[in-house]
């Protein structure tokens, strides 16, 4: 060095990725492959059987969410059939416009012009992030049209032509007919409209109010479908929020560990760090910080609070990702690359790190379940067993010349009423679920039989006159006993109400 300017800094390896775009590319492209790969070759866990099983029916809304993933599901079941990369294919390739959506609202919200490639890598590397957009559950829709209201919030704070707050309108209203937990974004753009000083000043003009009315317009066809069916979806949501509940502080060490482990410790560290004041400038000046702080704060309070008194299932938060990960771009661009503090350690290490994970977990769902763990490892109690079940239930249903299944539990139903489509196969505790199929009460008239997970044959003698237990069936793989299910023979007279 001659004149006195400053070299640019020595990029080392292990930040490449951060750093040079073609890797980052390639990087998220690979993530994009790995999810393609799992969709193809792990089955549906009973979840996504109950999803699958909308797109049979397309509706405005159903009982437990809104419609859109009965719409992501169809159009890939279609093309390659009633698979699982079939359900899946529409939810995984979303990956793709999401991954755009997130990478350009780090180029307008953070100062430094790689926060993009890093934003848009570190969300697809966090496993809530990659396994979110990689199976057929209403969160893949619901992150894609959050990102996308995260990209025109942030072109709004640079032009405010009316094009971008109708453009927050439309993605808040995909996102609401996503899954209802899209309010809680909503009102966290609220909140930055008011922290957001030309926002603020956009209050006396009709564009934040259009943009709130295209949010409306778009989601009235979940509304209206409400109006018509007594509310239903939206009464059983509402009651998270509005049911008695007693002080449980354990679930909010919960909820802290599963989202540091979901989003991978160091990723979870500079999310953290990148929304504190000394990290202001990473961010520009023209109200980013305030944005992105809205949107992950205001939902955030809502699931601590709920974490003191109940569960907070370590998906929901999976739409606060992509402004999560635009946070960790912004204060990953502000830690030197190459000092030798820890910090920079850290930073260093926040790629290969969650890469690490990222390719355990992505391994254990695609090799494994091993059997080492037996009934209790999460993925083989999920995934497998369901085929042999399946047709041993209904090889005993023809046997017995039952004309139907009745269940209890509404994951077993879901999984034997895709499995068995001609079947019908009611949960009888919650038959409103499946109102969508269409069973004509006629058909469940005369002999059938109830499949259980608990040995409930007296009470079902209480409930139908008479009760016959006539065998137990395992769900097995590789020789590990999942779960048994107990097989009762009924014979309903009738075509009365299911009895609860």
């Amino acid at each position: 060095m001659t004149d006195g300017a400053p070299q640019a800094p020595v990029l080392r390896p292990a930040l490449a990725p951060l750093e040079r775009l073609p890797l980052a590319l390639g990087l998220v492209a690979l993530t994009v492959l790995a999810r393609l790969l799992l969709a193809a070759l792990v089955p549906l866990v009973p979840d996504e059987a109950y999803y699958a099983l909308w797109s049979t029916r397309l509706s405005a809304g159903y009982f437990d969410h809104p419609p859109m993933i009965a719409w992501f599901i169809r159009p890939g079941t279609m093309l390659l059939g009633e698979t699982p990369l079939g359900v899946r294919l529409v939810p995984v390739l979303s990956a793709l416009p999401a991954t755009f959506f997130i990478w350009r609202a780090a180029r307008h919200l953070v100062a430094d012009p790689r926060a993009g490639a890093i934003a848009a890598l570190v969300f697809n590397l966090t496993l809530l992030g990659f396994f979110g957009l990689a199976v057929a559950t209403p969160d893949a829709p619901l992150i894609l049209f959050s990102a996308a209201m995260l990209y025109a919030a942030a072109r709004l704070l640079d032009d405010e032509r009316p094009f971008w707050w109708l453009a927050v309108g439309v993605a808040t209203g995909l996102a609401l007919l996503s899954k209802y937990s899209a309010a809680l974004a909503a009102a966290g753009f609220g909140i930055a409209v008011l922290l957001v000083p030309a926002w603020r000043r956009r209050l006396l003009s009709p564009w934040p109010w259009a943009a709130l009315l295209a949010a409306l317009v778009v989601f009235s066809p979940n509304l209206i479908w409400n109006a018509l069916n007594g509310w239903a979806t939206i009464m059983k949501q509402g009651g998270r929020t509005t049911e008695a509940w007693q002080f449980q502080p354990q679930y909010l060490l919960e909820f802290l560990a599963a989202q540091i482990g979901l989003a991978t410790p160091l990723v979870f560290l500079f999310a953290v760090l990148g929304l504190l004041p000394g990290y202001r400038k990473g961010w520009r000046a023209n109200g980013a910080m305030r944005l992105v702080l809205a949107l992950v704060l205001v939902p955030t309070a809502y699931f601590l609070f709920h974490a003191l008194r109940s569960r907070v299932e370590g998906n929901w938060p999976g739409f606060l990702y992509p402004a999560l990960a635009v946070a960790t771009a912004a204060a990953l661009t502000l830690v030197p690359a190459d000092a030798g503090n820890r910090l920079s350690r850290l930073r260093r290490a926040t790629i290969p790190v969650a890469l690490g994970f990222l390719a355990f977990a992505f391994i254990y769902a695609l090799v494994v379940p091993v059997t080492l763990l037996g009934s209790r490892d999460p993925i083989l109690r999920l995934t497998c067993g369901w085929h042999g079940l399946g047709e041993a239930i209904d090889t005993i249903r023809r046997e017995t010349g039952a004309r139907y299944i009745l269940t209890y539990d509404y994951q077993l139903n879901a999984e034997l009423a895709w499995l068995l489509p001609d079947v019908p196969v009611v949960q009888a505790n919650e038959s409103q679920r499946y109102d969508f199929l269409g069973h004509d009460a006629d058909a469940l008239v005369g002999p059938g039989i109830v499949v259980t997970r608990d040995p409930i044959e007296q009470e079902l003698a209480g409930l139908f006159g008479s009760a016959e237990r006539i065998a137990v069936v395992p769900r097995r793989f590789r020789g590990v006993t999942i779960a048994d299910y107990y097989i009762v023979r009924i014979d309903r007279p009738t075509a009365t109400p299911l009895p609860q």
